[in-house]
């Protein structure tokens, strides 16, 4: 069985992949593995000796998709191995339609918290409650993953430069409208500012030199928009 887990909620779906693993599970990279490799592990002949577990990631970043269909030829042989695929975004479906008979485990984010950072605005009393709401349905860490990215995006959009960053470049015509929109609320210069204190909190928060948690780094990061 090959289950393709994947979608936009990064965290909880990676969680799901590595909580699969086992003892005696293979993990491979599809950007450096060799063809041969992934094939005889498959076969159980290879020296790492016979698994039931078979875990592959990068398959669908830019390097390591040159090698999808191949990929995607090996893994449609029969194989008593289960085979899980990660993706760290949801996978187009005609990219699934190479794995036929596949299990599709997908995480969405939850639709309140496109709400919560599509209304984020300065000096807005709002965007604390919002926050706290908004921890009902999910992890803090995936919130503030989120606010991130808003603010990446935003910014993005508001430099000159915009046209050559891969995900500005791939955001529909009605995204840069309502994130350009948002962004024009700020102001370059605060959406900078914005962005270096979430990367002091990101930082702080990682290596345990906060003295806050981060719900409460978030909190004042909101009030002193």
């Amino acid at each position: 069985m090959i289950t393709i887990v994947h979608g936009d909620d990064e965290l909880t779906s990676r969680n799901y992949f590595v909580s699969q693993k086992d003892s005696n599970s293979l993990t491979f990279d599809a950007e450096t593995v060799t063809l041969n490799d992934l094939e005889q592990t498959l076969n159980g002949s290879d020296l790492f000796g016979k698994t039931d577990k078979i875990f592959i990631e990068n398959l669908f970043t830019r390097n390591g998709a040159k090698n999808l269909n191949e990929i995607a030829q090996i893994l449609g042989k029969k194989s008593k191995a289960d085979v899980f695929i990660w993706s760290n975004k949801p996978v187009p479906a005609k990219t699934l339609s190479l794995f036929p008979n596949h299990k599709s485990q997908t995480f969405k984010i939850h639709q309140k918290i496109w709400t919560f950072v599509d209304g984020i605005k300065p000096d807005n009393s709002k965007n604390v409650s919002l926050f706290q709401s908004v921890l009902a349905e999910t992890e803090p860490e995936i919130v503030f993953a989120m606010i991130v990215r808003q603010f990446r995006l935003m910014i993005g959009l508001s430099e000159s430069s915009n046209n050559n960053i891969d995900e500005v470049k791939r955001l529909a015509p009605w995204q840069k409208s309502k994130l350009t929109r948002q962004a024009s609320l700020f102001g370059l210069d605060k959406l900078k500012t914005a962005f270096k204190k979430l990367y002091k909190i990101d930082k702080s928060t990682k290596t345990g030199t906060s003295n806050l948690n981060l719900v409460q780094n978030i909190d004042i990061l909101l009030l002193d928009l």
